[in-house]
């Protein structure tokens, strides 16, 4: 199962009885426009990014692998009337993390930026495991 899925599936229970949902779509473009700005109180999950590194190479060719898998989520709200419990909302966003079993590392890194009246949260999640 994918990262994205098991995070998508962690924040659909999670954020079921907040003011944002869990869009399936990916956040592509429509007008010109990210998903997440036209749709605000949506919470948008890109696909995992994967990158493989060779951190040995062994004589018995058993090398050690490290897989860093990468997801972003985009989630934007109106700046001036934000949700309530927004701050809950970015804590189980965050949390959402630990749902990820069977990697070492699970970390998430959030930002917020305005643009216009809307205030993005974007939301780094970064997953390590070594094979």
């Amino acid at each position: 199962m994918a990262i994205r899925d098991t995070l998508k599936a962690n924040l659909d229970v999670a954020l079921a009885s907040s003011n944002v949902s869990v869009s399936s779509e990916l956040p592509y473009n429509s007008g010109g426009e990210p998903l997440y700005f036209k749709n605000m109180k949506y919470l948008y999950l890109d696909e995992d990014n994967i990158e493989k590194t060779e951190l040995f190479n062994n004589l018995d060719n058993n090398d050690v692998i490290q897989t860093e898998t990468g997801v972003t989520g985009y989630l934007s709200v109106d700046a001036k009337n934000p949700p309530g419990d927004i701050d809950t909302i970015v804590s189980d966003i965050i949390t959402s993390r630990l749902a990820v079993t069977g990697q070492p590392t699970r970390d998430c890194e959030m930002t917020t930026e305005i643009d216009a009246d809307r205030l993005l949260y974007t939301f780094n999640f970064n997953f390590i495991t070594f094979n």
